[in-house]
């Protein structure tokens, strides 16, 4: 009885949630993706309500009315318009209704440029999170951010070199680019140019051939990511760990051929954010466990669910997913230095 209470807290509250706009006061909605995880991890009702007042207060902008209706064939017309969210967000909510989420995250999939860096990489977490607990408005919603605010790194590889793996793609990089300084305060800026950087655009590998693609290629990356995260401490290198754990659920709910359509694209975004802070060489480390050798998540769970930084929340459950799927100290030592604050 518990668990459905729970659950009916975080469907009503994901439904509130829609009253508030895509950005916040200086930052994006979080709020959907953090009482996502707070639920997975087992927040009572109580927290639920507490986190998502909280968040109102401080963050929360209301949304715009839609100003327009967009029809399902039209949605594509609408692509990098930003102020397109909540029409968009309208039009798959209403589509789904319909045919299902998969149905329609599939058609979007096939013709919608895969740009998983949008918005900072969010735009895949909240598609994510949305089909975690699946609640239609929150699918939509991380679909219309994808579409409105999308960000493609339009780089054509195929005639470049084939990394031999994840490392030797990211060392190639690093050789071309370590130390390049990319300005802006927002990720997405620091994206934006990178992919314009021509020094990039000659040396960015096309990704490694491995077998089986879809799920070699994404393990690989997530190993990668966490050991990047944890060396440098980085706020991009701790989206590439999200934004990764984001990208798997998500290619969980489309048809193979398409996920592995996706592949070259998610690899660009990877290595775009990888040289947007530096391209550091990578170096290796194992982390380390917590002192008093108990099982670290349920400390970790405990400090998650008292805090109230999404980021706090969303780096302690999505390490341990990964941990689960790829046991590695790495997590548990990232998540760990995340939630309590630790240079």
């Amino acid at each position: 009885m518990s668990e459905l209470i729970q659950d009916l807290t975080l469907q009503q509250l994901l439904d509130a949630n829609g009253r508030f706009a895509l950005n916040g006061k200086g930052t994006t909605n979080h709020c959907p993706m953090a009482l996502c995880a707070l639920a997975a991890m087992g927040a009572p009702p109580a927290r639920l309500h507490e986190f998502f007042l909280q968040w109102e207060q401080r963050f929360a902008l209301p949304e715009a009315p839609p100003g327009l209706r967009i029809a399902r064939g039209s949605w594509a017309a609408h692509i990098s318009q930003v102020e397109a969210f909540s029409a968009l967000r309208l039009c798959f909510q209403e589509w789904m209704m319909e045919e299902g989420p998969d149905a329609v995250i599939a058609q979007v999939f096939s013709r919608l440029p895969f740009a998983p860096a949008s918005g900072a990489f969010h735009a895949v977490i909240r598609l994510a999170y949305g089909l975690e607990a699946m609640h239609d408005g929150e699918i939509a919603a991380g679909l219309a951010a994808l579409v409105s605010g999308n960000l493609p790194i339009e780089i054509d590889i195929e005639e470049h070199g084939v990394a031999a793996s994840v490392g030797a793609g990211l060392a190639t990089l690093s050789e071309a680019l370590h130390g390049t300084v990319f300005k802006g305060d927002m990720i997405t800026t620091r994206l934006r140019a990178v992919a314009l950087h021509p020094l990039f655009r000659s040396a960015l590998p096309a990704p490694p051939r491995l077998a089986p693609l879809n799920a070699r290629l994404l393990d690989d990356m997530a190993r990668a990511a966490i050991q990047l995260y944890w060396q440098t401490n980085n706020f991009t290198a701790l989206h590439m760990v999200t934004g990764l754990h984001a990208v798997r659920r998500v290619f969980s709910h489309l048809p193979e051929q398409i996920a592995e359509s996706l592949l070259p694209d998610l690899w660009k975004a990877f290595c775009a954010a990888y040289v947007s802070i530096g391209a550091p060489p990578q170096a290796e480390g194992t982390g380390h466990a917590l002192a008093d050798g108990a099982d670290p998540w349920l400390q970790l769970f405990r400090l998650a669910l008292s805090s109230d930084d999404d980021h706090d929340i969303k780096t302690v459950y999505t390490c341990y997913c990964e941990n689960l799927r790829a046991p590695s100290l790495l997590y548990s030592a990232a998540a760990a230095r995340r939630v309590r604050h630790l240079s």
